[in-house]
């Protein structure tokens, strides 16, 4: 049964309402943008004793929910592969032969239909996913989870639906309908990682520190296509918990490693299934 919540996100344009709320945090009107910030501080209990400035620093909403950390909040482990995020790990499995991914209790979703390219899903046959949920209190930029150097990155358009666990558990393919931009790190070795960051209501935008082009839900990138592929000018490298990018609101990464990068670590990502997990922290 269908309830009056769900029908009413089915009816909602959603992106372009999530488009208006990214643009409403990011406005400045003289006390009513401080009065709200300090609002969601509160009501969220940010923990702004790691921020980089105190919460009176943030003119807005926007502002604050992007907001840094002080150097040093977030350790980086001596392991190969770390969070990229701040969120809960909710998910997680190795690939069998469909590269099904579990979206939640009895729903599931193929490697080939989250990235709408055959080719590139068959680079992670026999590899390993984790599927990792930010809520709206979390610490919101995104950081390589290894060392690593930029292949390419793909936008593929789409809708935005909730990503808490109420849509998780309802809308099918959630994260293959929802827009999402991917980043694909090869490490020395040659093997392969994906970030793929999911868009959700009221996530205004997703960018990359690697590109201004690439920010999505601001009019820049093409809608009328099933994916736009990009690839650097130059070469783009990352450090081990270097910023990778940023969400405007809370939203989901999806980590997608290949076989090699399985094989060295086969409980990679196990350990942690259920748990929160931090920027750095050992996956």
């Amino acid at each position: 049964m269908n309830t009056p919540f769900y029908v009413f996100m089915k009816l909602l344009p959603k992106n372009a309402a999530s488009r208006a709320f990214g643009i409403v945090t990011r406005l400045r009107i003289p006390f009513v943008s401080k009065a709200l910030r300090n609002v969601f501080a509160n009501y969220y209990k940010l923990n702004m004793e790691e921020s980089e400035y105190p919460l009176s620093h943030y003119r807005n909403i926007g502002e604050l929910f992007i907001r840094r950390l002080k150097p040093g909040a977030r350790p980086i482990a001596d392991s190969e592969i770390v969070s990229p995020v701040d969120g809960v790990l909710s998910q997680t499995g190795v690939f069998d032969e469909n590269q099904n991914l579990i979206q939640a209790k009895g729903k599931y979703y193929t490697l080939k239909d989250l990235l709408r390219n055959e080719e590139m899903a068959k680079r992670f046959e026999g590899g390993a996913f984790a599927t990792i949920y930010l809520a709206p209190f979390n610490y919101h930029r995104i950081h390589s989870p290894v060392k690593g150097e930029l292949v390419d990155a793909a936008y593929c358009p789409g809708t935005l639906w909730p990503v808490n666990v109420g849509s998780v558990e309802r809308v099918e393919g959630l994260f293959c309908i929802n827009e999402r931009l991917t980043s694909r790190i090869r490490l020395e070795d040659g093997s392969e990682i994906l970030v793929v960051k999911v868009g959700a209501t009221n996530v205004g935008r997703i960018g990359v520190v690697y590109s201004d082009e690439l920010l999505v839900n601001a009019g820049r990138l093409p809608r009328d296509c099933k994916r736009f592929d990009w690839v650097p000018s130059t070469k783009v490298t990352f450090e081990k918990g270097g910023e990778l990018g940023r969400f405007e609101m809370g939203s989901t990464v999806i980590l997608v490693v290949d076989k090699k990068i399985h094989e060295r670590h086969p409980e990679l990502f196990t350990s942690r299934l259920g748990q929160a997990v931090k920027v750095g922290e050992s996956l």
